[in-house]
């Protein structure tokens, strides 16, 4: 990764955890004369089980996909440590209800589909869920030319493009580098000047399957709030709406939303996902309301002095934008209809929390050529086929970086690759254009996005730390769009 994992680790480092701990939970005193209560063990499988199952039912009734599947990639991490995982995990998967029920140690947790709206933690009844659900979407083949409908020129790559350089740079993303963890990869995309020249799925996986974004949904949280902003419902120069900070006194109420969406806050928070303590998986895996244990943090620092990623700030933002409604199906049904659905995203969708609220931390789901579109809107400056989707300016200011940033690669929920003027070359990707901006998650998920080569490269897998060469893959298919750059 060319930051820090903007998304959860967990596979290998929370069944790491787990299977130091497996000894000792199997041993847990039985009776009230023993030692006192062991919390963090219990937590400890609360987490594990519920993000086994949150995945699980996700890549079944979302993308549809098989447990066995599951198990091989999302739940295999590349260590030895699988053989003492898997005795310790089950899965219970019910095709009628549409639930997935995972068992850690005899902790039970339990995900729901909810038709248009994907999978959710059970944390209550159920029935509660399944009264959001949203009407179907209609997505019969759509014979107009890709991006506004489904049909991609077969006929080859067009004229300046090195076909055989495309083609080479595809082979060396779906192979697995000697001595690393194996690549994985889905999916690729990739398009130049606003047509599909190339892409390829991996055996099992399909231009018409959604797959999760995890953290690249952040960047569909940036798109939901500008066009609020658009609505006039939300002021970015201005406090948001949140309830935890109304007193008077409160320092926090000096907080803009444009602090939130540049990470800038100075709220405490933890991304940690080595820590079972941390607030990320406490919010993601034990929580209700994620948004929710956002606004509860207090000041770590003074706002506008430090940039923190924060999970928690990007479900505060689904929150507040929540806020902005009168009632939940209005909330619910925003996304799809104002975003998704204008640029042909037929497939795409975000998860709720339990209590209703996006999870636009980690949980977006859209195929490869779905997640392109995404791509190119921010490419074409917010403007779709002639019609503006997001304000005018509002890409611009999301891909500038923020005064914070470090490195000069974050600007408003999107990454960049602009660097530091008095350190040009301390930047993700050195070779390769300082204009570049991309969406990032866990496990190699990228869309990245090249202005000055106007070129959208999709990448989605299931890689392990070290499994995929990013920077080299992205060089390979920008020279290969524009040969005479190499």
């Amino acid at each position: 990764m060319p930051h820090p994992s903007p998304a959860c680790s967990l596979p290998l480092l929370l069944l790491t955890c787990i299977g130091g701990l497996a000894p000792a939970i199997a041993q847990e005193p039985q009776t009230a004369t023993e030692p006192a209560q062991r919390p963090l063990p219990q937590e400890l499988r609360e987490v594990v089980a519920a993000y086994s199952a949150k995945v699980a039912a996700s890549a079944v009734f979302v993308s549809g996909r098989s447990i066995e599947s599951v198990l091989e990639q999302e739940m295999a991490p590349d260590a030895p440590l699988q053989a003492l995982v898997r005795p310790l995990l089950s899965y219970e998967v019910d095709r009628a209800q549409k639930t997935v029920t995972a068992t850690v140690l005899g902790t039970k947790v339990t995900a729901a589909f909810v038709d248009g709206l994907g999978c959710t933690l059970v944390r209550g009844d159920i029935s509660t869920l399944r009264a959001r659900a949203l009407p179907p979407v209609v997505t019969e083949f759509d014979p107009r030319p890709w991006p506004v409908g489904d049909a991609v020129d077969a006929a080859g790559v067009p004229p300046g493009i090195d076909g055989v350089a495309i083609d080479t740079s595809l082979d060396a993303a779906f192979a697995d580098r000697e001595g690393r963890s194996k690549a994985r990869t889905r999916a690729v995309v990739v398009v130049h000047k606003g047509r599909l020249i190339a892409e390829r799925y991996a055996p099992l996986f399909s231009s018409d399957m959604p797959l999760p974004g995890w953290s690249m949904s952040k960047s569909l949280v940036n798109a939901l709030v500008g066009l609020r902003v658009g609505d006039g419902k939300l002021d970015p120069k201005a406090p948001p709406p949140v309830p935890e900070w109304s007193a008077e006194d409160d320092p926090r109420r000096q907080l803009r939303l444009l602090d939130l969406l540049r990470m800038e806050s100075g709220l405490e928070w933890s991304e940690s996902y080595e820590d079972p303590r941390s607030l990320a998986l406490r919010m993601l895996f034990l929580g209700t309301d994620y948004g929710g244990l956002a606004a509860q943090q207090r000041l770590e620092f003074a706002p506008r002095t430090q940039h923190e990623y924060s999970s928690g700030t990007s479900n505060l933002l689904c929150r507040i934008v929540r806020a902005t409604f009168d009632d939940e199906r209005a909330y619910l049904s925003y996304a799809r209809d104002r975003l998704f659905l204008p640029i042909g995203m037929k497939t795409a969708l975000l998860e709720p929390d339990p209590s209703g609220v996006f999870v636009g931390s980690s949980f977006g789901f859209a195929t490869a050529r779905d997640w392109a579109r995404f791509g190119l809107l921010y490419l074409r400056d917010g403007v779709w086929e002639g019609n503006r989707i997001l304000p005018e300016g509002w890409v611009k200011a999301a891909i500038t970086p923020c005064a914070t940033s470090p490195r000069g690669d974050y600007g408003e929920h999107l990454w960049l690759n602009a660097g530091k003027p008095e350190t040009p070359n301390q930047r993700p990707f050195d070779t390769l254009p300082r204009d570049l901006f991309y969406l990032s998650g866990y496990e190699g998920q990228y869309v990245v996005c090249f202005p000055s080569h106007d070129l959208v490269v999709v990448r989605l897998g299931c890689t392990k730390k070290g499994g995929f060469d990013l920077h080299g893959f992205l060089r390979a298919v920008m020279q290969a769009c524009a040969p005479a750059t190499k």
